[in-house]
Order: C-alpha cells, then structure tokens, then sequence
C-alpha cells in the first residue's frame, strides 16, 4: 500500500480507480477475509492510505464520477 501512494504521489495522480471488495483496494466495502462471499463496509489497506494522502478513491463501477472529479482537479490544477 505504501510504494502505490509513493508512486502515485511521485506521479501526480488526481485520483485512483481500484477495483471494490478487494481487502487492498475496495473504496466502501471488502471482503471479510473468511473467503465466504460476505463483505463488510470499510476501505481496503492501500484505498484508505491513498485517501490519507489527498487521493480520492472510486470504484470501478463508478468512471462517470471519477471523470468528473479528475475533470475537476484538472481544472482547478492547470493540466486540463
């Protein structure tokens, strides 16, 4: 989890899209670990480390918000 917001932070990403459930990347639920099916509400180990370090986080289902909020930090940025 650390060496992806290193390499983001080095990269200058606006913002992450990681796939939801993963105990690593899921943004509002993951699996439990007891390899059951059943999914609690959380973050995933390198989604919440993202997020603490200013990098929203979207799940892959949701490319229409996450276009929208890169649209925005491009904007309020300079890169767009």
């Amino acid at each position: 989890a650390q060496r992806a917001v290193d390499k983001a932070l080095q990269a200058g990403v606006g913002l992450a899209i990681l796939v939801e459930g993963s105990p690593t990347c899921g943004s509002t639920y993951v699996h439990d670990g007891a390899f059951t099916g059943v999914t609690i509400a959380g973050r995933g180990v390198a989604a919440e480390a993202l997020r603490r370090r200013g990098i929203p986080v979207f799940p892959h289902y949701d490319l229409d918000r996450a276009a929208a909020a890169l649209a925005e930090h491009e904007r309020q940025h300079g890169n767009g």
